[in-house]
């Protein structure tokens, strides 16, 4: 049986106390936190102090009466020698538990009252459980000595379980404070945070403001650039290049159409080379005439007396045009927008960016928000059961003027 067990259904009338409500702004807190568990500790000393100077008083009678239980003459008794030897045996045990229960009692490390007493009842209960049967079996020859230690073990038991039960407010009230200062913790760490997010937000939309102010200014440079007189006159170059290279596009088309390939591969053949040519005009003329200028199909053209004035006219005119549309790209000048339009995507990129991450800043902020506004509910209900209110400044202020007009 376990020290806690024995006062099952022992009922104490207590007194019934007036309740003071302490009120607290909630800067204070942590102070108040520190100095109850600074109060706990030193009610904690005291007790686990008295604790053992019990242990110490219960173990030295404990001892005597133990020694009385040895020193009993079994061999007085009238009775067969097996069951003395059983007795004896018992006995011996017996007292070998009790020796190990008063060793452990008083050789107790800890120093937290509710490990303290968790291990004074585990020690009653695994001393009961170990030496139940030794006891009994000693009782048989030796009931009033055994009986005298067990009334001792009893009245010990109602002792620390006396001191247990009227202390138990100190282990709650650490249980209760420990569990406060971790949430006060929490939403200090909290606190913490959300400063962090206040100052990261505006930062980041410093930061997006800039980017698109750079955005701004590449996109107002394009425009300059386009309005420039080279700019302008590159257009019109490019729009010269483009209308010939149509034409020529239609001329060579129409040069292809007025070629007989037939006539061609039926005059070469067997010649491989010459059906290499023609085979490479006919699956892409244009490619193949800009490769040479012409020159290969007009000479086929000539020697196999394919070749007409007319025919001559359009390879010479495309030529023209292919070394017009040459000395116009070479004149060009480069596109000076062409660098900067790669700069506006990269730095709508970081912008883009940079928003995403202002939006998973405010969505945390939210949530860091009402996880604290619940943690500070959470708070103020444990307080609230240590009989300490929060109230706000403006409250403290009121009170403080109101005690200065009472006295006055």
């Amino acid at each position: 049986m376990g020290i806690l067990d024995l006062f099952k259904g022992l009922f104490k009338e207590k007194k019934v106390e007036e309740i003071v409500i302490e009120k607290l702004a909630f800067s204070d807190v942590g102070g108040w936190i520190e100095n109850k568990i600074k109060e706990n500790e030193l009610k904690e000393k005291e007790i686990i102090s008295v604790i053992r100077n019990k242990i110490k008083k219960n173990s030295n009678e404990l001892n005597q009466k133990t020694k009385i239980l040895g020193d009993f003459d079994v061999e007085s008794k009238k009775v067969e020698d097996r069951l003395k030897s059983v007795v004896n045996e018992s006995r011996k045990k017996y007292i070998e538990f009790l020796e190990i229960f008063i060793a452990d009692l008083n050789n107790i490390e800890k120093e937290k009252l509710e490990e303290f007493i968790s291990y004074v009842n585990k020690v009653f209960l695994d001393f009961n459980k170990k030496s139940h049967m030794n006891y009994q079996k000693t009782t048989i020859l030796i009931g009033k000595e055994a009986g005298g230690v067990k009334d001792s073990l009893k009245d010990f038991s109602k002792e620390l379980g006396g001191v247990f039960d009227e202390n138990k407010k100190i282990v709650d009230s650490f249980k209760k404070t420990f569990l406060i200062k971790s949430k006060l913790t929490l939403i200090l760490s909290i606190d913490r945070t959300l400063e962090k997010i206040g100052e990261t937000i505006p930062d980041l939309n410093e930061e997006i403001k800039g980017k698109e102010e750079e955005s701004k200014n590449f996109s107002e440079e394009i425009e300059k650039i386009k309005k420039s007189p080279d700019y302008l006159e590159r257009l019109r170059t490019q729009k010269k290049i483009e209308f010939l290279k149509e034409e020529l596009k239609n001329d060579i088309f129409g040069l292809k159409q007025t070629l007989d390939f037939k006539a061609l591969a039926n005059f070469y053949h067997s010649f491989e080379r010459e059906m290499n040519v023609i085979k490479e005009y006919k699956e892409d003329f244009r490619q193949a005439f800009q490769k040479d200028s012409g020159k290969n199909i007009l000479g086929l053209l000539d020697e196999a007396k394919l070749n007409d004035e007319t025919t001559s006219q359009k390879v010479n005119l495309i030529r023209t045009k292919l070394e017009k549309t040459s000395t116009y790209e070479k004149e060009i000048k480069e596109d000076e927008t062409k660098g900067l339009y790669p700069k506006i995507k990269e730095v709508k990129l970081e912008i883009d960016g940079l928003k995403i991450e202002k939006v998973k800043e405010e969505k945390r902020q939210e949530k860091l928000k009402i996880g604290q506004e619940e943690m500070m509910d959470s708070l103020k209900k444990e307080l609230g059961g240590m009989n300490v209110e929060v109230i706000s400044s403006e409250q403290i202020s009121q009170i403080s003027r109101e005690d200065g007009c009472s006295k006055k």
